[in-house]
């Protein structure tokens, strides 16, 4: 029968503790988690007790949700009644509370809210081996490279595996190329919608542009994103990737209605400064050449402001909802390295649009 180990943590910490929990069953241990574990009518306490007594490690996810939780307090302190190897995993930055910190104080934590994911699993699974429990072989780091990696954190530098870096940038365009493909079907429909309620000729060259857009404003947004989270390379992924669709899906959208807006505004603010009556020649010269400097002036505020400016700052969001749903697997992203995610996807979002235009206008004219 495979060793069992226990996973104490708060229902808000779920995902995180899914991917844990599937990453060690594949080594070949059994995880007792109570969410799928105790079945409804089972003798919830016994069956509690009798998971913390047959566990051969208890692990305790940290965060301000599961050091407030009474549950994960009564189970630790059923963990450390069994005299059970406990080993605290921070999960998000925490304060421990005074009675926390003196039942798991003397033991080794694993900081998952530190460097990347991949690092810190081989740090567990070490930590496990160490106390007896035997796992499967996997693709994980050798004592050379576990020793090479302590030095490096130690100076505060990483050696980078840069094909993984650059490689998975591509990853990261095919998820935008899905979701801006996604999101350049709903855009023709909204502008039939509440336009002119006429029809768009060449439907189906929006979809395209789209695509190859998304793929190169993805692109770009994935070299950015990479380079930041470089020391996570290791463990990023599809799953990482795949919220990129759903976003792009939802918030491109709502990014083109608020740039048709101010688009529009600033239609209506150009129309006021340009119009107006004049009496004479000299007059009208006169308003002929502030109409015209008027108009550059709006024109480059529509296309410049109103447009890029709103494109960015809603690649902004959208990054932003990206390194949120990012931490969620990846829980020790920094500050800076957001930063520089969030940026590059704005950046990214401003090229999307620039070359699915492009597209749109060259097949349309050749067609």
């Amino acid at each position: 029968m495979a060793q069992r180990v226990f996973i104490s943590y708060s229902r808000k910490d779920l995902e995180f503790v899914k991917r844990l929990a599937a990453d060690l069953e594949a080594r070949g241990l059994a995880v007792w988690l109570d969410k799928g574990d105790i079945h409804p009518g089972a003798d919830w306490r016994k069956a509690l007790v009798d998971a913390v007594t047959d566990c051969a490690a208890f692990l305790l996810v940290l965060s301000p949700d599961s050091v407030k939780s009474q549950y994960v307090q009564q189970e630790l302190a059923m963990a450390e009644a069994h005299k059970k190897a406990i080993i605290p995993l921070f999960y998000r930055q925490t304060k421990v509370p005074p009675t926390v910190e003196a039942q798991i104080g003397d033991h080794q934590y694993i900081w998952f809210n530190k460097g990347g994911y991949a690092e810190n699993f081989a740090d567990l699974a070490r930590g496990l081996v160490a106390l007896g429990v035997a796992l499967k072989d996997a693709p994980e780091m050798t004592p050379a490279e576990m020793d090479a990696r302590r030095r490096a954190i130690l100076t505060d530098t990483v050696k980078v595996k840069w094909g993984a870096v650059f490689g998975k940038a591509f990853g990261w365009a095919a998820a935008w190329a899905l979701g801006w493909g996604l999101f350049w079907v709903v855009f023709p429909l909204l502008v039939s919608l509440f336009g002119d309620g006429e029809a768009i000729e060449d439907f189906a060259l929006f979809p395209v542009g789209g695509l190859v857009g998304g793929a190169i404003g993805g692109l770009l947004a994935g070299l950015f994103t990479m380079f930041a989270l470089r020391r996570n390379a290791p463990s990023i992924g599809w799953k990482h990737m795949a919220a990129s669709i759903r976003i792009w899906g939802i918030v491109g959208p709502v990014g083109a209605a608020a740039a048709g807006i101010l688009g529009t505004l600033s239609v209506d603010v150009a129309s006021i400064i340009g119009g107006g009556e004049c009496a004479g020649l000299e007059d009208c010269f006169g308003q002929i050449i502030g109409g015209a400097i008027a108009a550059f002036v709006v024109l480059a505020f529509v296309f410049v402001i109103a447009m890029l400016g709103t494109v960015f700052a809603v690649g902004l969001f959208a990054g932003g909802l990206a390194v949120r749903h990012i931490r969620r697997l990846e829980p020790g992203i920094l500050g800076k390295q957001a930063a520089w995610v969030v940026i590059g996807w704005g950046l990214g979002a401003i090229l999307a649009v620039i070359a699915s235009v492009s597209v749109i206008g060259v097949l349309g004219g050749t067609g």
